[in-house]
Formats: C-alpha cells, structure tokens, sequence
C-alpha cells in the first residue's frame, strides 16, 4: 500500500475513492459509472484484467470492482494478481454465473465481496462504502505502525536473538526452565522450579524472542498478565509473576496444571455426554462472566484454551488459558491491543463479526462456548473447509450440519442452546455468560475422578458454578449438578 504526502499529514478520510472498474462489456461499465453509486468517486475504466493490471502500475486506488468471467484474464486471475502487489487493496468481484467453487476461490484470494448480477444498486455501494473505510483503516493501521518504529522494546542481545529452547536456563533470577510444554503464537510455555522458593512448580510463559523487540506486542503480553492476574477467578489460570529482565525475554509465571486441553479430550474420548458437556461449558462461562464484568474479551475460545484437572476428586475442572488477545471494551486509544478490521483469534471457533474483521464483544465469546460445546456433542467443529479464507466464508454465510441429526440422542432443547448460542446475529444469541449458563443448569453434572457422577459431598463447592434461577417471585441459588425443586408458594 503506498502512502501519499497528504496522507502521511493526517488526511485520511476518503470521501472521494478511486475506483476502477473491469469488465469486457462496456455496457455494464457505463451502467454502474452513471449509477449512485459512482456519485463523488473518480472512476476509470478498463476492459480486460491486463489493462487494470497496468492501471495499478500508474496509481492508487482505493477500490477495485471487476467482473469474474473475462478473456485473457478473469477477475479471480486478476484478484490474485492484485494482492500480490498489494495486499490490502479491497476488491469486488460480480458475476452473471454464481458458482460455488469460485466463490470459495474468491475468498481464498481475499475478495472483500462476490456479488451476482444483475448488479444491485445498493448493495454494490454499501460494499463500497465498505472498503473505503477498510482502506482507511488499514492505512492508518500502516502510519501508526510507522510511528511506533522509533519506540521499540530494547531488542535482546545477538546471542540469545535465535534461541529455540530455554530449557536449562535461570531467568529472573529465579526460575529454573524446564522441559517445554506447548508453543503459541506469542510464546512458548516451559515447566518449571521457583529455586528460592522450595523448589515450588510452575509454568512459564516466554515471549518468543523473534517478536520481542516490538513494543505493541510486549505490551500485550504484559496486558495478558495483568488481566489475567487481576480476574482472580477459580477457573482462569492464576498469574503468579512477570518480567521484563534486562538481557532476558520477557515472561509470566502460572500455576503448574496438571491434565489436558479439551481438544486433547475430544481427540482420545470421543463425543461428551450432555451432561460432561454442559458441566464444562459452564464453568468456561462462569470464568467469562467475571472477564466480562471487568470489561474483557476473551476473543480467542478455542479446546486448546480450555485446560481440563481433577481436583478434590472431581474430574474436568475448568482453568481458562491464554488471553493474549483479549480486548479491554474500556481502554484508552492509545492502549488498546487490538483494532476493528483486524482477524485475531482461532478461525474454527470465532464468531462471524469476528471472522470478517468487525468489532467484537462478549456476545462473541458466547458464540465461541456454543462453537466448542457443538464439538464436544458432535465430535467434530461446527466448521471445516480447505484453508484459511475458506472457513472464515462459512462461518459468515452457512450453517453447520444441526446437532441432531449427527446426535439423534441428545435433548432437542439441549441443542436449541447451542444453536443460540451459535446464532449469526449477536443480538439472537445469549446476552450474557450467566444467562447461558443458566439455560445449561439442568444438564450439568459434575463427574468424579472414576467418571462416575459426583455425589453432593465430593463436590467442591469453589468449583461447581452457582447458577442463579427465578422462578415466580422466589429466586433460588442452586450448585451446579444438584436439580432442587421450589418450594410450593
């Protein structure tokens, strides 16, 4: 993306966008250039994909709409292209002929609409609208980014720069690393022993010294601390410390858990019971609640996030992991970790606001818990395509496959929940993580270490989420597992 002079002064707004529009039929390029959607833009012309390729050569543009099927060069040729020159440039594509395939094409290469003709007046502006403002996001996105360089994080030393393992090491000091345990995108996770402090067992989360030197992502990375740290709940993992030492990278210090991931629970056992499924959503909610409360956003709930133990007894208690890309809904401008029109968070388990960039709340969280709680019924994610692009376009325009017809056995209002929680419209889905939990309560059944069902006396009442009923005038507080009918008024 190139950056004009009166750009890098700070005019950004484009109110007028230049368009170029690429189709072999003249008629319909002189159709949309005198339609209101063209009003207050400067447009130009091309007949071929080849002459558009040109046009690039010579200008910016903000907008490209092109027809698919062309000679020489079809539009999805001329896409591809495009993003190889330059990645964020938004473009349309308009068919005559819909199919499938090239669709899903379309969306690989990062096509921002594919629209069918006859053309729709509104909707072809809408969409230009659309990426205008997605232009200039990106492009105050590249400025600001230009403005950090000169305040980066201080970079390590030459020597520790391409270091795979930390495993042997003493950081701050203190901490004795051992073996690894898992690797993210931010950093990797070590076992290890607090050695002035009775050899105590922990987990450390370093920060992978090829992105250490960039302060946005330190700063998220001790924003993930502080969080995380600050939400105190019994099914978020505990912070226990984190450093920046000089000639070290920087890293937080967990709680040493002991278990697995849910994912690796659903890959050796299989589909859940309603009952282990509702018991395990909900106490990811009740975490998500109190993240809400402090005005959180997990934004990246995925099986691998979700870290099953055995504690007092009671088998799948829930520690929530990972908020390296949660969003603080009240942060100030120049603190916030993420931005609108940015994709962060696992594709398979994200909402469809999210998966196209859009801003995000808890609402998304909660289609996130319906995600996972589908595949732990159904023993297979709600979505799966091919690559990348391509599960982010299901996610916003299908459906996945209903629950019961791959789990005839599960209760039809069972399903209703996950099917709302699920629900492409944030507004048709549970509004809160304690009203979801709520509808889940009389599915929930602790299980013991033996997999059988807990009786009241083996459940730890700091485990079992509390879930709160009215009914009528009397509210009554239930623990999680235990169905007990109202009195008579």
């Amino acid at each position: 993306m190139s950056v004009s002079a009166e750009q890098r002064q700070g005019q950004t707004t484009l109110v007028r966008g230049r368009v170029p529009l690429v189709d072999d039929s003249e008629t319909l390029r002189r159709a949309i250039r005198r339609s209101p959607t063209a009003e207050g833009h400067q447009v130009v012309e091309a007949s071929n994909g080849r002459e558009a390729v040109e046009l690039l050569g010579e200008q910016d543009f903000d907008l490209i709409v092109s027809d698919v099927r062309m000679p020489d060069m079809d539009g999805v040729e001329l896409l591809r292209a495009i993003h190889e020159r330059d990645a964020d440039l938004p473009v349309v594509l308009i068919t005559g002929d819909p199919e499938l395939e090239t669709a899903m094409k379309a969306v690989e290469y990062g096509a921002l609409e594919y629209l069918a003709k006859p053309v729709d007046v509104e909707k072809l502006k809408a969409s230009a609208l659309r990426a205008f403002a997605l232009r200039k996001k990106r492009l105050d996105a590249r400025l600001a980014l230009e403005a950090q360089s000169s305040t980066r994080a201080r970079p390590l030393p030459l020597g520790l720069r391409d270091r795979d393992t930390w495993t042997g090491s003493l950081l701050g000091s203190r901490y004795r690393v051992g073996k690894l345990i898992g690797v993210g995108g931010m950093g990797s996770v070590y076992e290890a022993e607090r050695v002035d402090l009775a050899q105590m067992r922990v987990a450390i989360k370093v920060l992978h010294p090829s992105v250490g030197a960039r302060s946005d992502l330190v700063m998220r990375f001790r924003r993930e601390a502080e969080t995380v740290a600050a939400l105190d709940h019994p099914n978020i993992v505990r912070i226990l410390d984190f450093q920046t030492p000089p000639n070290e990278p920087a890293f937080l210090v967990m709680e040493r858990l002991h278990g697995e991931p849910l994912g690796e629970a659903i890959g050796k056992e299989g589909r859940f019971s309603a009952e282990r499924a509702a018991f395990v959503a909900s106490q990811v909610l009740s975490a998500l609640s109190a993240a809400h409360a402090a005005n959180v956003v997990h934004r990246d709930l995925k099986p691998d996030n979700v870290f099953l133990t055995i504690m007092s007894g009671l088998r799948d208690i829930v520690k929530l992991l990972d908020f390296g890309v949660a969003k603080l809904m009240n942060a100030r401008n120049n603190e916030k970790l993420t931005q609108t029109g940015s994709v962060l968070g696992t594709p398979a388990y994200m909402a469809p606001e999210q998966a196209r960039g859009a801003s995000v709340d808890h609402r998304s969280d909660i289609y996130a818990v319906g995600s996972m709680m589908y595949e732990t019924l159904a023993g297979t994610a709600p979505f799966v395509a091919e690559n990348y692009n391509a599960l982010l376009f299901k996610i916003q325009k299908t459906a996945p496959t209903p629950l019961d017809v791959l789990r005839p056995d599960v209760d039809p209002a069972l399903a209703a929940v996950v099917r709302r929680a699920m629900a492409k419209n944030p507004s048709e889905r549970f509004q809160t993580a304690d009203a979801m939990e709520a509808a889940l309560a009389l599915w929930v059944v602790p299980l013991s270490a033996r997999g059988t069902p807990a009786t009241p006396r083996s459940s730890p009442m700091a485990f079992a989420p509390t879930v709160v009923r009215s009914r009528g005038k009397r509210t009554q507080k239930t623990q999680a597992g235990r169905r007990r009918k109202p009195k008579p008024d």
